[in-house]
Order: structure tokens, then C-alpha cells, then sequence
């Protein structure tokens, strides 16, 4: 790709690493870098076939869930009874073709989160919760408990891609156009000099 293209490629580098700083600073922001293995698997790859440019922007496979969220099951997925306010299962994130607000395509289809899984993040997240009693509860029941409550919301989308890349959209378009440009110009020059004209 350089060969031919060298200041679009490395135009896409620098736009590339533009989004996962950015990408990185939502994560952060939103308090979602927990065990750091979302952060660290933030990259790009630069695809190019035939003079089509791809640049693609991957994270690991919880990543797409963070950036797009996740319907929650409602008040319906709570024991009856439950006092918890504010239940909004409906979640959102911004469209990175559009800059507007769309549907999660993603939906909880189970009441519950594994347990390996919850016990984990509740350990990580230090939480101690009490039994009516006042006696410490377990680590199963925190897991239990806090993850239905997140199948009940579900979780809203942070947009850390979808965001940064419809916001810079319009400049992303221009500037490539220009360094495109350059290069076809710097060809065309490059074969006048080699075939002998000036």
C-alpha cells in the first residue's frame, strides 16, 4: 500500500491511533476500564485491495457490548416486591454513520449472569452487601443479586468507537480526500519524470 499511497497510509496511522486515544478517554471517563483487558485490547488494521482503503477498529468480544449496550429485561426480571426506582431497560448509543441516537441491537435473553462471571466482577469491585440480619453476605448472593439487577436495566452504550469516529467524520472525509489527491498527483509526476518530459 505505501508504494502507491503513502500519505494515505499514513494519514489512516495517525487516524487510527486519533480514535483509540479517544476511544480510551470515553472508557475511562464512564468508569468502564474494570480490568483493564478492554483497554488493552483497543487497535486498528488498515486493509487495502485494489486501491479500496479499509481501516477497522477492534476490541475484545465484551468491547462491542460496552460500545453499544445492551437492552435490560425490565421490573419484570426483579423479585416482586422490589423497591429499586429508575428501572429504564431501553438503551442507546450513538450511530457512528449518523451521529444520532439508535436502539441497542443487543438484548439480555436470560434472568441471570453467569456466576463465575459476577463473582469476579464483585470481588474486583470490593462490594459488600449485608443480609437483613446484618451478617455479611456471601459472595454468591452479591453476585446473584447485583446481576440481575444489570439483566433488569441492562447496560447503556458509551460509544468509545462509534462516537469519536461520527464526530470527526466530516474532517476524516476532507483530510483523507486531500492526502488521496496528493499521491495520485505525486504519480503522475513521478511517470512524466521517468518517461523523460518536464
Amino acid at each position: 500500500m505505501a508504494k502507491k499511497f503513502p500519505k494515505v497510509e499514513k494519514y489512516l496511522r495517525s487516524y487510527g491511533k486519533f480514535i483509540i486515544r479517544q476511544a480510551r478517554k470515553i472508557i475511562k471517563k464512564k468508569g468502564k476500564k474494570d480490568s483493564g483487558k478492554l483497554l488493552s485490547s483497543l487497535k486498528y488494521v488498515i486493509k487495502e485491495k485494489k486501491g479500496v482503503f479499509d481501516i477497522e477498529f477492534l476490541s475484545a468480544k465484551h468491547g462491542e457490548f460496552i460500545d453499544k449496550g445492551v437492552q435490560g429485561l425490565g421490573r419484570k426480571n426483579l423479585p416482586s416486591g422490589s423497591t429499586a426506582k429508575n428501572v429504564k431497560p431501553n438503551r442507546t448509543y450513538i450511530d457512528a454513520a449518523t451521529g444520532k441516537r439508535k436502539k441497542s441491537p443487543y438484548k439480555f435473553k436470560t434472568s441471570n449472569i453467569r456466576p463465575s462471571i459476577m463473582q469476579k466482577y464483585v470481588r474486583r469491585k470490593g462490594l459488600n452487601f449485608k443480609n437483613e440480619d446484618g451478617t455479611p453476605m456471601s459472595i454468591q448472593s452479591m453476585a446473584f443479586i447485583v446481576g440481575r439487577a444489570i439483566k433488569a436495566k441492562g447496560i447503556q452504550g458509551i460509544s468509545f468507537y462509534s462516537q469519536p469516529i461520527s464526530a470527526f467524520s466530516k474532517k476524516f472525509r476532507k483530510d483523507l480526500m486531500a492526502e488521496f489527491e496528493t499521491d495520485v498527483l505525486n504519480q503522475i509526476i513521478t511517470r512524466k519524470r521517468k518517461s523523460g518530459n518536464r
